[in-house]
């Protein structure tokens, strides 16, 4: 049995991702495109940010024989779906420290998603747009958590509706943040740099 763990994806994934995004900077030299270095740390934070996010949501997975613990457990056990939001607040065994890591760490989760979007897409710069990639990516890694449980390639995340409800909310209140930074030099560097990528046929 064989874990892949968030380490592993760092020094599989960064060097793959160092040498096309190289090959993809000398493209774009011999096509006389002009280097930004803003977008390039931008990109690149949020190549990380990607990384932490697999790391947080989906890594560990257990690749190989199912373990005998996975194995005596029910379909519905393995599952591990929470369809009620915050319940689990409620229950005696939950501190006030815990309960405010959780709904903290799942607002900000998808925070630099979006704040990365709508600096790089002007048609994701409105609520709706906001609120809809944020819920569709935030379903989409529960989903994913739910049939690593179903497979045994996780030991049982637990796939909660509250979470959905979380990052969603913290998909809105990113933004806003970005809406009212949206002003004065930093307007003035993203429009820069989304007049260059137009230019340049990645949008």
């Amino acid at each position: 049995m064989y874990s892949f763990e968030l380490r592993g994806l760092f020094i599989f994934g960064l060097p793959i991702w160092i040498i096309a995004r190289i090959i993809i900077l000398m493209n774009r030299k011999k096509k006389g495109i002009k280097f930004n270095i803003g977008d390039e740390i931008l990109t690149n934070l949020f190549v990380i940010y990607l990384f932490l996010l697999i790391g947080i949501t989906i890594l560990p997975i257990t690749i190989g024989e199912m373990s005998p613990y996975l194995q005596e457990l029910s379909f519905i056990e393995r599952c591990n779906i929470n369809i009620v939001p915050f319940i689990d607040y409620f229950k005696g065994a939950n501190y006030l420290g815990s309960i405010i890591r959780n709904i903290v760490g799942n607002l900000i989760l998808l925070m630099p998603f979006i704040l990365y979007i709508c600096a790089k897409s002007e048609k994701s710069r409105d609520l709706k747009s906001a609120t809809k990639i944020t819920f569709l990516i935030s379903l989409s890694i529960e989903l994913t958590q739910l049939v690593m449980n179903i497979f045994g390639l996780t030991y049982t995340r637990v796939v909660h509706v509250e979470d959905l409800i979380l990052n969603t909310l913290g998909g809105i209140i990113a933004w806003g943040i970005f809406k009212l930074m949206y002003r004065g030099k930093i307007k003035i560097m993203i429009d820069n740099t989304h007049s260059q990528l137009i230019e340049e046929g990645q949008i």
